[in-house]
């Protein structure tokens, strides 16, 4: 039975995401672009760029992490209480294919809540290139009063 997020999705958070995304400073440093917002759902993308290579010929493991992470934490919060915070408490990312160097094109984050409850949120993300899966990811996220609020 599919998860439906569209009861509790807020659109004004879903429609304030892109620019969010641009003014947070480590998202903006790396370009992340907020492309579709839907119930429990994101899509985020990063040009594939050559200060995101590793040396090695690829793009680097982090700079794909960095972009999951930030789109997981992403497809939760219009399906949270406004002014609640969602933080990351753990994903693990498997690289199948690598993004290689000097390949222009968006690498492309699909991020979807498979579960929420009160405080714990689970989400997959899937990472393409070029329609190409580079990356799958698993994560939890916390979902607390924002830092400095009672909880």
């Amino acid at each position: 039975m599919a998860l439906d997020l569209h009861a509790s999705f807020n659109p004004a958070v879903a429609a304030a995401l892109p620019e969010y995304s641009r003014r947070s400073p480590f998202a903006g440093l790396l370009g992340i672009e907020v492309v579709a917002v839907e119930p429990g759902a994101v899509r985020c993308q990063i040009e594939s760029a050559e200060k995101l290579t590793s040396g090695v010929g690829a793009v680097h493991g982090g700079a794909l992490v960095a972009l999951v992470d930030h789109a997981m934490s992403l497809a939760v919060y219009p399906v949270v209480e406004i002014g609640k915070w969602v933080a990351t408490l753990e994903l693990k990312v498997s690289y199948v294919a690598p993004v290689r160097q000097g390949v222009e094109g968006p690498i492309v984050a699909e991020a979807t809540v498979v579960s929420l409850k009160k405080r714990i949120a689970t989400v997959r993300v899937d990472v393409t290139f070029h329609g190409e899966l580079v990356a799958t990811a698993m994560g939890t996220t916390y979902v607390r009063e924002r830092l400095g609020a009672a909880s």
